[in-house]
């Protein structure tokens, strides 16, 4: 784990994929994992986790795969916008834990999926990093914000998996490869050789 300090103090966390699965893994409460899950599996921000409804979640065309409806996202001013939407990837074992909670809690479908203020799920996320800190004894856990879960999102996609940037900005709702280019970290010597390994030079 990599974590850079900022100027105001705070910190932004580069996790790899098998660090930041080390945290829904830890939660306790299956409403908690699926809000830290829409934010580390399917790119949302915090404030979108909360507009999450039933009714957002759809079938794809190959019958298989779900999209979920994300409304309300930001600008590229960082302001949220009413009515600014988009589609993003819902992996298929969140939608099937999603669905079995919604059956489980008799949530409506234009009921609000998590129906908890901002600060709760900061307060979620709190915990799952303590959790994770204390069985892992890696102390950056402490440091984990929200936002990070995002970032090791699309840095997974753009840097591990080899996503195109134009399909991340797409499902995470950026606007500009300026806008996605600080979710970017160098990548390591074996995403390299991953990459590299087959190309014809």
């Amino acid at each position: 784990m990599r974590t850079e300090q900022n100027r105001d103090g705070t910190y932004n966390v580069w996790m790899s994929r098998e660090e930041y699965q080390v945290l829904p893994r830890d939660t306790t409460e299956w409403e908690h994992e699926i809000a830290i899950r829409l934010m580390g599996d399917c790119g949302l921000r915090r404030a979108e986790v909360l507009d999450v409804q039933p009714r957002h979640i759809s079938r794809m065309s190959d019958g298989t795969h779900h999209s979920l409806e994300v409304v309300g996202g930001k600008d590229t001013t960082g302001e949220y916008v009413d009515g600014k939407h988009r589609e993003t990837w819902l992996p298929v074992d969140l939608e099937r834990d999603i669905n079995r909670y919604i059956q489980h809690e008799g949530i409506d479908r234009d009921a609000p999926l998590i129906d908890r203020s901002k600060r709760t799920l900061l307060y979620w996320v709190e915990q799952a990093a303590e959790r994770a800190a204390d069985e892992t004894g890696d102390e950056d856990y402490h440091r984990v914000s929200s936002h990070d879960f995002r970032r090791c999102w699309a840095n997974h996609l753009l840097v591990e998996e080899g996503i195109s940037p134009r399909i991340v900005m797409a499902l995470g709702g950026w606007s500009s490869y300026d806008a996605i280019e600080p979710y970017l970290a160098a990548p390591t010597e074996e995403n390299i050789i991953q990459s590299m390994t087959n190309v014809a030079l």
